[in-house]
């Protein structure tokens, strides 16, 4: 026989209530589901809910969640706890009411209405409250744990000795994610204030985790106890029974109390059991009705209502009121919803990137325009003593370090290499502000695979210099998680290429997060990486991916091209309230070399830069091709054809302002990009032209109709699109060289157009 419990019997009772109130609303889904109210997916929580009461129950006021795909209960049951502590310090604080307003968000935004959590942009399987705690959920399995992983490491940097509940299904631990964030979780800064909570429901989809009361059922883990796996990762592994509100509450609350206390992550197995199918229209073929009916013997309700009766602790009628007023609850909640309005689509585009100052960029961009001229003079130095020092045409501009020393003299300014230009960024925001980490594979006591973060971990030291596991996963989505609870992780991705594995953290987490959750949040992380051909080290190592990332809404993507360009937008995207992709190109680093300024200068994201001013043809280009660009140039200036070359710097937000009026002068267009030809970079320049149109009017368009001609109409000749070959890249050099635009191509499209 348990001893009996300890807490109040008021805790006991809101313990039942709320565990009512979660199995309300899921019935009630359920319905509305079937008769079509609620749209999409939902999967309903029932059967589960004393994981999320009990566990929840441990937690202070300055703790947080992660939530998963099946997360109403995690978001019922954070509401109401949050609600109780606002009530604890705020004693004229409407309990009822402010418990009654949870629920009627949580109802309106599973059926997508204004005035849900997320102004009905999440919904059941996004849903968030991110300004109390609950940083949302999930609709890929397993993603939501590098996201807790990282708000672990937040409060671990801010000193909060605040605690993070990391929930999934048993379906995750099967996933990279899960492997990758446990590891992380034990092993950074000796590991953090984090405790995974899996609610192993038995089923991942439809294939049992192990145990197989249908025979034709598959199989996905070899072992029975996923707590077992803790050891791999050097923590503890519980299990405890997921039926049992306060068993949960018992376990959960000594790993939470542990992590407090700096001794690192626990891993928690909940064995538990849902109610319903994997979604609405599962059949659940693949459990006996035998075993639903032996699990729905230990319903969590029914285990704790047995208990308050079996102690005395509570009567049959108080239990039934209980019971009554969560039904009543839900049954306004859901009435609430259905009379809420739907969002305007004049919102469409609410959220998506926190709003630009304008103030602040008009002065950003005054500001480096002053700066800018002394660059250029610089930067056409450098041109011109490479040609007289080597002779011919000088693709990248790198020099010798007399001639540089030389320079430097004459102009006052220093000359550095793009390498050192990042590094200098990352260090002057580190300084300027605390709350800037590097992390990554490699960035720390070795200086970064291209030396872009040397010297960093010797100044700042491993708190603030994380060197990583091999995981790209969980760097992408530990520094999102980071990043939506106060800090600026820069975190670097050694390949571009690698970024294909951490692409689900970077989408669906970093750049959607705002806009899913309803705007109540802010990712200010950098990813850092670096991409292109150069090394001859094959496709996995040298593809130019940006256009992949420049189709995703939520996500700047920055490439520099000169180590000026690459010291101001670095430290511009760190400061950046807005998730940014900073692509890097590994030939620059070393090999081309540029006036520094000194002083804390930025360059605004999204304006463009003309590198060299023209008459004849408008060329596009940026990163390496840049300096492509540059040389086509200068040899088609020998023949009398004035050449304006643009370095667009970010790629979103792209300048097209620039671009378009440098068009309307030149009357052609000619991109340069290392990335594939099809649904490429160019492309979208040259659709972002075409749909472009001017407010001035310019002969002769003097009286055109709907409002100014675009950017098509003064187009004399069919844009020309250089790209990189429709093929992997190659390893051999002179393969690898052919694969992408040179400077006779350049050369040879402007003159086929001019």
């Amino acid at each position: 026989m348990p001893d009996k419990p300890t807490e109040t019997k008021a805790e006991l009772l809101d313990y039942l209530r709320q565990m009512h109130e979660i199995r309300n609303f899921e019935d009630t889904v359920y319905k509305l589901l079937r008769e079509g109210t609620i749209k999409g997916a939902s999967h309903l929580y029932a059967g589960q809910e004393a994981v999320a009461v009990g566990s929840i129950a441990v937690l202070e006021e300055r703790d947080v969640i992660a939530s998963t795909h099946r997360g109403h209960g995690h978001c019922g049951a954070m509401g109401v706890h949050q609600v109780k502590t606002q009530k604890s310090k705020l004693e004229s604080l409407d309990e009822e009411q402010a418990r009654q307003d949870h629920w009627n968000k949580m109802m309106a935004e599973l059926m997508g209405k204004a005035t849900g959590y997320c102004k009905g942009r999440g919904g059941s399987m996004h849903i968030a409250d991110v300004e109390h705690g609950n940083l949302g959920s999930t609709g890929i399995v397993g993603g939501n744990i590098p996201i807790g992983t990282g708000a672990a490491l937040a409060e671990r940097l801010k000193g909060t000795g605040a605690v993070v509940l990391c929930y999934f299904g048993d379906g995750a631990t099967n996933t990279g994610s899960f492997h990758e964030s446990l590891n992380m979780g034990a092993t950074l800064l000796c590991g953090l204030p984090i405790v995974y909570i899996c609610e192993n429901n038995l089923y991942g989809m439809s294939v049992p985790f192990h145990d197989r009361s249908n025979l034709c059922a598959g199989q996905a883990s070899a072992i029975r106890d996923i707590a077992d796996r803790a050891a791999a990762y050097g923590m503890p592994g519980v299990i405890c029974d997921g039926m049992d509100v306060l068993e949960v509450k018992r376990v959960v609350k000594e790993a939470v109390d542990r992590a407090r206390a700096g001794d690192g992550p626990t891993l928690v197995e909940c064995k538990t059991y849902r109610w319903y199918g994997h979604s609405s229209s599962d059949q659940r073929i693949y459990r006996t009705r035998e075993e639903e009916a032996e699990w729905k013997k230990r319903d969590p309700i029914t285990v704790l209502t047995n208990r308050l009766l079996a102690d005395g602790i509570a009567t049959q009628a108080e239990i039934d009121e209980v019971a009554a007023v969560a039904a009543r609850t839900i049954e306004i909640a859901t009435q609430f919803a259905l009379d809420s309005p739907y969002p305007d689509v004049s919102e469409l585009y609410n959220d998506i990137y926190v709003p630009v100052d304008k103030a602040k960029l008009a002065a950003e961009i005054k500001a480096e325009s002053e700066i800018r001229p002394r660059v250029e003079m610089v930067e056409a130095e450098i041109r011109k003593t490479l040609r007289q020092s080597q002779g011919g045409n000088v693709v990248l501009p790198k020099l010798k370090a007399s001639d540089a020393k030389a320079l430097e003299e004459k102009f006052g300014m220093l000359i550095k290499t793009y390498g050192q230009a990042i590094v200098e960024a990352q260090a002057e925001e580190m300084r300027r502000d605390s709350s800037v980490i590097v992390m990554g594979e490699d960035v720390g006591l070795y200086g970064g695979a291209y030396a872009a973060t040397r010297g960093l971990y010797e100044e700042f030291g491993p708190a603030r210099v994380i060197d990583t596991a091999i995981s790209e996963a969980a760097i992408v989505g530990a520094a999102g998680g980071a990043a939506m609870r106060g800090i600026r992780p820069v975190a670097e991705i050694m390949y571009i290429d690698f970024l294909t594995i951490s692409s689900d953290q970077l989408i669906h987490n970093l750049s959607y997060n705002r806009y899913m959750f309803g705007g109540k949040t802010k990712v200010p992380a950098v990813v850092r990486t670096e991409g292109g051909v150069g090394r001859s080290i094959a496709a996995h190592h040298s593809e130019s991916l940006e256009a992949m990332f420049l189709h995703i809404p939520g996500l700047y993507v920055v490439m520099p091209s000169t180590p000026y360009d690459a010291k101001g937008l670095l430290k511009a995207a760190i400061r950046d309230d807005n998730p940014v992709l900073f692509i890097e190109h590994k030939v620059l680093y070393s090999g081309v070399t540029g006036p520094v300024p000194d002083g804390d200068y930025v360059i605004p994201l999204g304006v463009a830069d003309i590198k060299r001013p023209g008459k004849d043809a408008t060329v596009v280009a940026y990163s390496r091709m840049l300096h492509f660009a540059m040389a086509a140039a200068e040899q088609l200036a020998a023949e009398g054809i004035d050449v304006e070359v643009i370095d667009p710097r970010t790629l979103n937000p792209l300048d097209i302002d620039t671009i378009a009026k440098s068009v309307r002068r030149t009357g052609r267009l000619i991109t340069v990009s290392e990335g594939y030809p099809r649904c490429g970079v160019g492309a979208e320049i040259a659709r972002r032209l075409m749909e472009y149109r001017f407010t001035e009017v310019y002969p002769p368009y003097e009286r055109w109709a709907g409002g100014g001609p675009t950017g098509f109409d003064y187009l004399d000749a069919p844009p020309i699109l250089l790209s990189g070959k429709d093929c992997p890249i190659p390893m051999s050099e002179p393969l690898e060289d052919a694969c992408v635009p040179t400077v006779a191509d350049i050369v040879e499209a402007v003159k086929a157009i001019v």
